[in-house]
């Protein structure tokens, strides 16, 4: 297919309301219909350490995001409605294979590209760069939102994968906030936080230093043994 044709396509699909009705002449395109995949309710989009070759544009439905952590009081991280772009967060973060299991919810409809040839248009084009961007916003606030409910996994864990996530691009890292900044921010209660950092520190995943919470590289290990298949 044409990189042009399929260009404009992917404009059109980015700036439909989301769950409206994508356009029968596509749908039954010659061309284009191989793009287009349904799924029922139950079956598997995405399967989770399966290499990140592929995004599924969610175009129609609901989908169930899932990682099977062993620890975790819930399984399911979040409710997905479109607009989205399925597979898309783990390119950026350049992880080789997809961090969780996306099921259809209800009937779905997306639209399957390979990885590397979507990253290619958007590179080449601005306003296409521009619509993605925009869907990542969604995506962005989406999860965060989720995220604050503090739901997916116990709250001491909370703590953990916050500092972990915070420590992953330094060699040695000092959280910047105070305890009651830190509660605050993960809203828990600041005598419970004292709580779990000790608890924490016990385990061997930080040390307290002059009352400030640091991660040193061996802290850092066992923090993504631990969290660095989580994918929120």
């Amino acid at each position: 297919m044409p990189k042009d044709d399929l260009r404009q396509l992917l404009k059109v699909l980015l700036q439909l309301p989301p769950n409206s009705p994508v356009p029968r002449s596509l749908l039954i395109h010659p061309t284009l219909s191989r793009y287009f995949v349904r799924f029922e309710r139950g079956d598997t989009i995405i399967y989770q350490k399966d290499p990140t070759k592929y995004f599924f544009i969610l175009l129609n439905g609901q989908t169930i995001i899932m990682n099977l952590i062993s620890w975790s009081t819930n399984d399911i991280i979040n409710y997905v409605q479109p607009p989205h772009i399925l597979g898309l967060s783990e390119y950026l973060t350049q992880d080789e294979f997809y961090n969780a299991f996306v099921v259809a919810d209800t009937k779905c409809l997306t639209f399957k590209i390979r990885a590397n040839e979507f990253i290619q248009l958007i590179q080449s084009d601005a306003e296409l760069c521009y619509l993605v961007l925009t869907v990542m916003g969604y995506m962005f606030t989406l999860n965060t939102g989720r995220a604050e409910t503090r739901r997916i996994f116990p709250p001491k864990d909370c703590v953990g994968y916050y500092l972990y996530v915070q420590a992953k691009n330094t060699s040695s890292y000092t959280c910047p906030l105070t305890r009651n900044e830190l509660s605050a921010e993960l809203n828990i209660n600041l005598r419970t936080l004292y709580r779990y950092l000790d608890s924490l520190k016990e385990d061997g995943y930080l040390t307290l230093r002059r009352g400030k919470i640091v991660i040193e590289s061996s802290h850092f290990q066992k923090l993504s043994e631990r969290y660095g298949k989580v994918h929120l």
